[in-house]
């Protein structure tokens, strides 16, 4: 793995460590965890996590009241219809109100921090960690139900069907779990895995992207591989579906389009700045950032929309709803931008409490 991207893995994450080698210890700036939900964005950032007003971005509340210099967050918020769900970098796991920000419990017994995104399913919090295990929580006390253990960190939001539960490791294995925490297969890969497994609409299929330069295609009944493609560099962000046709990124700046059936490329485009946080669908195309701190979006055929540069430095692909994108920047002018559909910048801030 090059040098400089084992580094940006230090600032997206907000903590200094190796690949091979954990070596925790908060560090003073780090890329900012964004949900986008409704008419709020929630963001974890240094020692709060913020609830913001997304037209204008405002803060409506922050949590907690005072700064802890020993509590740092940068996972992205798990956001559902009430409530807010989001781990630190102090081994604890917190529940919020949505509306408030108020806690309604902590789950502190993890081993290590927490960076990925949590998932939710039947009332149990699915909850990837720094330890290496994804830990299966009751709803409503954070009751401790049980966990399974993969050999490394565990980055990526786990995916839920009916009947498993799809985990991505850093050991380079991806894991179809049941809902009593077995294991029903796992698939070694190329590399190590970052970002968020996607399926298909039907859920019989998981396509996985990971550091060893390609997008491979799963079996959800089986692990078994369907396809493979090999990318120019590492696969970091998220890929996603348009109709019959997956789109994704690696860290060269190449924008792939495969037939999501048999992973053969339609086109691909060549921007030449690293895009590490993946790509994010809206209406009638997709958009993204570049580790270089340009907004972009395309139309489904490739075709530019627009393009913004807020600045800074950009690793995570930009939230969006039916009304607004929302991007994080580093290193830059302000903390969060906000922008219309059309890609015209609304609002800009660094929240503080």
């Amino acid at each position: 793995m090059k040098k400089t991207y084992v580094l940006l893995i230090a600032v997206f994450i907000g903590i200094t460590l190796l690949l091979s080698a954990c070596v925790p210890g908060p560090r003073v700036t780090g890329s900012p965890g964004i949900t986008l939900s409704g008419d709020m964005v929630f963001v974890s950032y240094s020692n709060f996590v913020y609830g913001l007003d997304a037209a204008t971005g405002s803060m409506e509340w922050a949590y907690p009241d005072e700064a802890d210099n020993q509590v740092v967050f940068y996972a992205p918020p798990l956001v559902t219809d009430e409530f807010v769900y989001v781990g630190d970098l102090a081994n604890e796991f917190h529940k919020l109100e949505k509306e408030s920000g108020k806690l309604v419990w902590t789950y502190p017994d993890a081993s290590s921090y927490y960076i990925g995104q949590a998932a939710e399913a039947n009332g149990v919090i699915y909850v990837p960690c720094n330890d290496g295990a994804l830990y299966a929580l009751d709803d409503q006390d954070g009751k401790f139900l049980w966990k399974f253990e993969t050999g490394h960190y565990i980055w990526a939001q786990p995916q839920i069907t009916e009947d498993a539960i799809f985990v991505s490791s850093m050991d380079h294995f991806v894991y179809a779990i049941s809902k009593d925490g077995d294991e029903l297969w796992s698939q070694e890969l190329a590399g190590a895995v970052v970002s968020t497994p996607l399926l298909s609409e039907d859920g019989s299929t998981l396509f996985v992207g990971s550091l060893g330069a390609q997008m491979v295609a799963l079996d959800t009944s089986n692990g078994e591989i369907i396809w493979t493609f090999d990318s120019a560099e590492s696969v970091w962000g998220n890929a996603i579906l348009i109709e019959n046709a997956l789109y994704f990124a690696d860290s060269a700046g190449n924008i792939y389009v495969l037939d999501a059936e048999k992973g053969e490329q339609l086109w691909k485009i060549e921007l030449g700045s690293p895009i590490v946080g993946g790509l994010t669908g809206i209406e009638g195309g997709f958009t993204l950032a570049t580790e270089d701190g340009v907004m972009k979006a395309f139309d489904t055929e490739g075709t530019p929309l627009w393009e913004s540069t807020p600045g800074g430095e950009i690793i995570q692909a930009p939230a969006v709803n039916e009304e607004f994108v929302i991007v994080g920047s580093i290193n830059g002018d302000n903390l969060l931008y906000g922008f219309n559909l059309s890609g015209v910048q609304i609002w800009s801030t660094t929240p503080e409490n």
